[in-house]
């Protein structure tokens, strides 16, 4: 069977909105498959279903009670797995994907039993406690797997160990029945999956929006620039940033700071700006649309991914490098995948702001070395995540389901 003949493709990730990377890359798959002429349908749950793009997606409505999500999520949501058994049995699709499913894992592996399913690993949620990955306390990465560890490191508090211990369960006893392949965005995810028994997988690169691909910038007319892109949040290191923004101005007193994203470390940030005294060089734009997202980039002359959790892959890392960005990294994860520290930016340890300020200092006052780096950053990315070669990639499953 061939990808000239038109199949029925169900797509299923936790949401429908667009996001973060993962939901990129559900969207990347959706307008390739459409391109084929396939059928695709998609599942999610919201509770809202007015957001909805098309007849042919579905949103399961789930309780706005917090208390209710939890409960669906650590022991078992029939509504969930009844909706998607009904809408399996009524597409009947030739192939599934399951994109991030961290809402009701097991229920959904459930319902997918007895398709053909393969499934991105856009995180380590289904075996880690955190589902962040979290590098331990003392900055040394976590074997990850669920166990009295994740209390005894501190991760979650003692009641929660019964639940995420009942959840890695059951998720792990559905998913070796419903899912035939596991897919990692990067050689890091794919080695843990299996090691905790989640595979076989396969490694299968994401790709830049086309969007991106273009180097009109207005960054000549800006002052020093660091960008951000991604969540407010404690794991993605956006305080040790700051932290390392503060150190920055010191030596380039106009330098410049640019969150885009949203979270709940917002307020915090805010607060420090301002107690610091540097709340006029940063700027905080809220969550930024996709199609808006390569505009940002454009203003800055240096983007920053201070992940202090295990990033598996790091998207916005390729986009700030196709849009003309050097990077500066913490050293976790995926990141060294695509990021070739002294080539086109630099790894540095995570949590430690002074090692972060240095080497943004150097790429934001030496304009030809930060020029050097984005061209062959850019060069290298066009090489190695091309849309084209995600779609040979991408089709070449479907071909084989």
């Amino acid at each position: 069977m061939t990808t000239q003949e038109k199949k029925r493709i169900l797509l299923i990730n936790d949401h429908i909105h667009f996001g973060g990377g993962g939901d990129a890359t559900l969207w990347h798959e959706r307008r390739i498959f459409e391109s084929q002429g396939h059928e695709v349908y998609t599942f999610s749950q919201a509770t809202d279903a007015s957001i909805a793009r098309s007849k042919r997606d579905t949103i399961y409505i789930e309780s706005s009670s917090r208390i209710a999500q939890k409960a669906g999520k650590y022991i078992f949501n029939f509504g969930v797995f009844l909706a998607l058994r009904k809408l399996l049995k009524r597409i009947k699709p030739d192939f599934v994907h399951l994109h991030l499913s961290s809402k009701y894992p097991a229920s959904i592996y459930a319902a997918l039993c007895g398709y053909p399913v393969v499934q991105t690993l856009h995180g380590p949620n289904h075996f880690c406690a955190t589902s962040w990955g979290n590098l331990m306390k003392n900055s040394k990465p976590c074997e990850l797997g669920i166990g009295v560890k994740c209390f005894v490191r501190g991760c979650i508090p003692l009641w929660q160990l019964p639940l995420v211990s009942l959840l890695y369960r059951l998720s792990k006893f559905f998913a070796k029945r419903s899912v035939k392949l596991f897919l990692g965005p990067s050689r890091q995810i794919s080695a843990a999956a299996e090691k905790v028994g989640f595979g076989p997988t396969q490694y299968l690169p994401l790709c830049v929006d086309e969007i991106f691909d273009d180097l009109s910038d207005t960054r000549d007319d800006e002052p020093p620039t660091v960008i951000f892109v991604g969540a407010i949040a404690k794991q993605k290191g956006v305080d040790v940033l700051l932290e390392a923004f503060r150190l920055v101005l010191k030596d380039i007193p106009d330098a410049r700071l640019i969150y885009a994203g949203r979270g709940d470390l917002l307020p915090l940030l805010k607060k420090n700006a301002g107690q610091w005294g540097i709340q006029d060089n940063v700027d905080f734009l809220g969550f930024v649309d996709h199609d808006q997202i390569a505009d940002v980039y454009r203003k800055g002359h240096v983007f920053a991914m201070p992940s202090v959790w295990n990033e598996q892959f790091g998207l916005v890392g390729l986009e700030a490098l196709i849009c003309g960005l050097p990077c500066v990294a913490s050293d976790v994860g995926g990141i060294g995948e695509w990021l070739k520290d002294g080539q086109w930016g630099y790894l540095v340890p995570p949590r430690d702001p002074v090692a972060l300020s240095q080497k943004l200092i150097i790429l934001l006052k030496d304009k030809e070395l930060g020029e050097s780096f984005a061209e062959k950053g850019r060069e290298f990315v066009l090489n190695e995540y091309s849309i084209e070669k995600f779609r040979d990639n991408i089709l070449g499953l479907l071909d084989k389901s």
